[in-house]
């Protein structure tokens, strides 16, 4: 009996070991993944961007703005600091979206721009050009704004813009229009010669005139021939 007691002791001193062993792993491992997070997630930064695209204001938001491939797209930037610090703005950036797939396909170049030093509760204003070479179908436009905050720079997302690209209109002088229109001018041309061709095999033939005798019978002699 003795014997049995000792065994489940035992047994219960190696699982209360585990136990522990698990936990302090588990915690271990709670721990690297918050320290992965916060190393991972940018530096929050209190600053307020707005901006419009000027030129295509639109009274509904949820209406995509419509541009032709390869138009430039210009952003003029609104930006409050509302930091107990003085921040500097140093650069505009971004990336297009495809949309509603979520993923991206281009990125905006990055370009400096001032530097604007913003005091607090202070405000910015500057512009950005963005050229859209893009294929035709729906994208979210997300500008990122590069700042310095006490000697840190941070990235500031801006809200992004759904925006189309749409197919431009056909011009009379497109060459491809133009094209067409030979196409169909040669058509029209072929027909036309084929049928004055056909008109012209097609005369009409004259009737053959037959000589008839006349009875001279009673005609006097000296009417007769």
């Amino acid at each position: 009996m003795k014997f049995f007691k000792l065994i489940g002791f035992s047994v219960l001193t190696v699982l209360s070991g585990l136990s522990a062993a698990t936990s302090a792993n588990d915690s271990e491992s709670i721990e690297q993944e918050q320290g992965v997070v916060e190393a991972v997630a940018p530096p929050s930064i209190n600053i307020e961007v707005e901006y419009d695209v000027l030129g295509k204001e639109s009274e509904d938001s949820n209406e995509p703005l419509e541009f032709f491939a390869e138009d430039i797209v210009s952003l003029a930037y609104n930006v409050t600091n509302w930091e107990d610090t003085n921040v500097t703005i140093v650069g505009v950036t971004g990336t297009i979206v495809m949309y509603p797939q979520g993923y991206p396909v281009a990125n905006i170049t990055a370009a400096n721009v001032g530097p604007y030093e913003m005091e607090v509760n202070g405000t910015s204003n500057f512009g950005q050009d963005v050229t859209l070479k893009l294929p035709e179908g729906q994208y979210f436009l997300v500008p990122f704004l590069l700042a310095s905050k006490s000697e840190e720079m941070v990235r500031i997302a801006a809200r992004p813009t759904l925006f189309e690209i749409v197919s431009p209109p056909i011009s009379f002088f497109n060459p491809q229009f133009l094209s067409v229109q030979i196409i169909l001018l040669a058509i029209v041309g072929g027909i036309s010669y084929y049928y004055m061709k056909s008109k012209t095999q097609q005369r009409p033939t004259k009737k053959s005139v037959t000589d008839k005798r006349v009875d001279e019978s009673w005609l006097p002699e000296t009417y007769k021939k």
